[in-house]
């Protein structure tokens, strides 16, 4: 995980927090992860005048990605108001399907009803668990006097009102959660909650393709507004009550959840929906699929709601979907792992968040604090920069390999060396991005179209052998012979030799061009640099060509993009 941007301070100590970690041991712990997925997430924080941060709450957020024989399960569960639901579901969601209930089932109905059905058996089975501490809590309540104020009944019945606290805690708390199941061939999604996902196709015009499969059961959702309102509920009443406070349905944040008993066998205790005809807030999924993915050339990303508010804050994107693709896009071609891609990608998010804020700028106001953040990607054959960039083999350093930032030395070795210099310009998308939504009720997005800037990779040895194939903005530069001078040779950006790439004029006495130029006469190779008082040696490399034919080279790519 990469390091935050700024200094985190938290007010607690314990166990290392993160979406796959759990209070209790689980048989999950031993099932096998899926090496095509990856996690990205960051803990809740709310920041505080000087610059520092803190936590809010524990991490509530869980999660898990499985590969069991030839099924491929994926789980994101924002739990709130305490973890212990969402760990339950984290454990307990993978027994209602992976132990043989999908070995024989292959069309999309009997599918969809199992994933359904194994939503409600695990909520049902969240309740058996909490039968003893509510039975107890209804015989303290009805053992204290009734017409008594809080502040009243804890002066006089200080231990018992602690108890009712404490049953309380074991009682309240949900969580958001949806599932992504491969199962021959196909992809379901069955989802419950705020959290999202997006799935991005390459297609065959080379365009990124974006594509909500989730619905956000909100209280803006029109069909949750619809069934509702079935329910003889006042919904309008209900969204001018809480929509300051941005809480959904009654304080609650969603309108479908598991667990959350006070909204529902003790929704009548809540005034504003004890007129409701059956509970308003339910566990019953809405499944998506089968979506074939044979073939397919693409990411899927599943992800909590935190990441989308956290995003909303920062930008006020109406284009969200399409703002979180295109930054995964633009990982794949920096990261080598799908875990730095997703990580990332959340990194940078919660970065921005808390500049956001520092800033002091309008948007400020917004983002005073932020919530968890899980990320989870799931790749479909999306090349990664370490399969399709010259230098994906660099992990392990080349033979003779030395950075730019180490002197220069003539006793170089033979070997063909390729420099990458990043471009000047943040990373964009290799293709434009379509929304094009299939579920009913997300708005179209118009398509747009994002340039890429290509990297340019420099061969420092061998002007024959292009580094980069593909890209016509390549410059071979000869190597300097280990003795005697040279005059570096002058960048011409409008010349191209006939293989399409940049490079230096012929002659019968061409010489070897030299990237850098030194600043002084050739010293001996046999001594040392000595270092003066303070410890500096004398600057023998001067980047001034260096830098020209740079700065050269990605002009002309910009130009080319416009053009």
């Amino acid at each position: 995980m990469a390091m935050p941007a700024h200094p985190v301070n938290t007010r607690r100590k314990g166990p290392a927090v993160g979406p796959m970690s759990s209070s209790t041991p689980s048989w999950t712990d031993d099932l096998p992860v899926c090496h095509l997925s990856a996690i990205g997430f960051s803990t809740n924080q709310v920041y505080r005048a000087d610059g520092g941060r803190e936590e809010e709450h524990e991490f509530e957020d869980r999660c898990f990605h499985f590969k069991c024989d030839d099924i491929y399960l994926y789980g994101v569960f924002d739990g709130h108001s305490g973890v212990h639901v969402a760990d339950f579901v984290r454990q307990r969601l993978p027994v209602e399907l992976l132990l043989g209930q999908l070995t024989d089932v292959e069309d999309d109905f009997s599918v969809k009803k199992i994933l359904q059905q194994a939503f409600l058996t695990v909520e049902a089975a969240f309740f058996e668990t909490i039968d003893a501490a509510l039975a107890e809590k209804m015989k303290l309540k009805l053992q204290l006097p009734e017409g008594l104020s809080d502040y009243e009944l804890y002066q006089n019945y200080p231990k018992e009102v602690e108890k009712l606290q404490s049953l309380d805690s074991e009682i309240i708390g949900g969580t958001s959660a949806i599932l992504a199941l491969i199962h021959k061939g196909k992809l379901y999604i069955a989802s419950v909650g705020d959290s999202r996902a997006v799935l991005c196709t390459r297609e065959p015009d080379n365009k990124l393709k974006v594509r909500q499969l989730s619905i956000d059961h909100t209280i803006d959702n029109e069909d949750e507004q619809l069934r509702l309102s079935q329910l003889n509920l006042d919904v309008a009443g209900i969204q001018q009550a809480t929509g300051l406070y941005g809480r959904g349905l009654a304080g609650h944040p969603t309108t479908r959840s598991i667990g959350d008993y006070s909204f529902k066998g003790g929704y009548r205790d809540i005034e504003v929906l004890s007129y409701a005809a059956s509970e308003p807030v339910i566990a019953e999924p809405e499944v998506i699929g089968g979506l074939p993915i044979t073939g397919l050339s693409g990411f899927l990303l599943v992800f909590t709601n935190g990441l989308i508010k956290s995003i909303e804050e920062t930008t006020d994107t109406s284009q969200l979907n399409m703002d979180i693709a295109y930054r995964v896009a633009a990982e794949f071609q920096i990261q080598s792992t799908l875990s730095g891609v997703a990580q990332q990608v959340v990194d940078k998010v919660v970065r921005n968040h808390h500049d956001t804020y520092l800033s002091g700028m309008e948007r400020a106001q917004y983002c005073q604090k932020r919530d968890d953040i899980t990320l989870l990607l799931r790749n479909f054959d999306y090349p990664l920069w370490s399969s399709v960039s010259p230098l994906g083999s660099s992990v392990s350093p080349l033979p003779g390999y030395n950075p730019v930032t180490v002197p220069y030395s003539p006793h170089r070795t033979e070997t063909s060396l390729s420099l990458f210099i990043p471009s000047p310009t943040p990373p964009t998308l290799t293709h434009s991005i379509s929304q094009t939504p299939i579920i009913t009720g997300i708005p179209s997005v118009t398509p747009s179209s994002v340039p890429i800037t290509q990297p340019i990779f420099v061969d420092v040895s061998n002007p024959n052998i292009p580094n980069s194939p593909s890209s016509s903005h390549t410059s071979t530069i000869e190597s300097q012979p280990s003795s005697g001078t040279s005059t570096p040779q002058k960048y011409d950006p409008t010349h191209t030799n006939s293989t399409g790439t940049q490079g230096s004029t012929n002659s019968d006495t061409q010489s070897s061009p030299f990237l850098f130029q030194r600043l002084s006469e050739p010293r001996d190779t046999n001594s040392q640099a000595e270092p003066d008082e303070e410890g500096y040696i004398e600057p023998y490399v001067d980047f001034t060509d260096f830098m020209r034919a740079y700065e050269a080279a990605a002009n002309e790519i910009h130009y080319s993009q416009e053009a």
